[in-house]
C-alpha cells in the first residue's frame, strides 16, 4: 500500500451510494401493501423512506409504529425476487472501485440494509468481491447512526479508525461516521439533498463518485 496515501481504509453505505436500489425497494413494499388490501406507493415517496433500515421503511410505509410480520413477509419475499433485477449500479462505482483496489485499499460495506440481501446485491453486480467485509445491522448489533455499526465493520477488516473514511449519501452516513469517530465523504446520488447534506457538514463533498480517489489519495477531490 501506497505510504502517502490520506485513507488505508473506506466504508461505504450501500443504497443511494453504491447501487440504485429504489425500484426494488418500491416494488417489494407496494407488494406488501397490495397483500394488504392497500394501495401503491409512488416510487419517490418510498424513495423518502429509505436510509434507517428495513423495519423503519416498512413502519414509514404503512405509517405505523409497527407492523406485523406478515407485511415483513410479504416485503422480504418480493425484495427477494427483484432485489438484483430491479437495480443498478450507480455512475463511477465500477471504475473507482477498480482503482481504489489497485492502490491496494480495505474495502467494507457499512449498511441498514440485511447482509444477506446486501451481499447477494453485490454478488449480483460483482461487487462483493471487493469487499473485506459486509457488515448489516444484524451483524454489528446495532444499526446506523450508531457508532457500534461503524466501529463493528472496521473491526472485520482490522482497520484503523484514524486512516478510515466512511462514504455515504445521507445525513444519517455522516452521524454514524462521527459516532464512530471516522472522516466522512458524502455524494449527491442517494434521497438526500444536497444542500441536506451540505448541512451536515462531511469533511468531504464528492461532486461525483470518481472524485473520491482524489480523496483517499490527499484528502481533496
Amino acid at each position: 500500500m501506497t505510504s502517502s496515501l490520506r485513507y488505508e481504509t473506506v466504508l461505504f453505505d450501500l443504497d443511494g451510494t453504491l447501487v440504485d436500489s429504489y425500484a426494488a425497494l418500491a416494488e417489494a413494499v407496494n407488494h406488501a401493501r397490495r397483500t394488504h388490501g392497500l394501495d401503491d406507493l409512488p416510487e419517490g415517496r418510498v424513495r423518502d423512506f429509505v436510509g434507517n433500515g428495513m423495519e423503519t421503511l416498512l413502519q414509514r410505509a404503512f405509517d405505523q409504529p409497527s407492523v406485523p410480520a406478515t407485511v415483513i413477509e410479504a416485503f422480504e419475499a418480493r425484495y427477494d425476487e427483484v432485489c438484483c433485477s430491479a437495480s443498478r449500479v450507480l455512475d463511477d462505482v465500477h471504475t473507482t472501485i477498480e482503482q481504489l483496489a489497485a492502490l491496494e485499499i480495505t474495502m467494507a460495506v457499512c449498511t441498514n440494509k440485511p447482509t444477506g440481501f446486501s451481499r447477494k446485491i453485490l454478488d449480483y453486480f460483482d461487487l462483493a468481491r471487493h469487499f473485506g467485509a459486509i457488515v448489516g445491522p444484524d451483524l454489528a448489533g446495532a444499526r446506523k447512526p450508531d457508532g457500534r455499526h461503524v466501529t463493528a465493520t472496521i473491526e472485520a477488516v482490522g482497520a484503523s479508525p484514524a486512516s478510515t473514511l466512511f462514504v455515504g449519501d445521507m445525513p444519517i452516513d455522516v452521524n454514524a461516521a462521527r459516532n464512530g469517530g471516522v472522516d466522512v465523504a458524502v455524494v449527491t446520488t442517494g434521497s438526500s439533498t444536497p444542500e441536506e447534506l451540505a448541512a451536515a457538514r462531511p469533511d468531504h463533498f464528492l461532486r461525483r463518485f470518481a472524485d473520491l480517489v482524489g480523496v483517499v489519495r490527499n484528502g481533496a477531490a
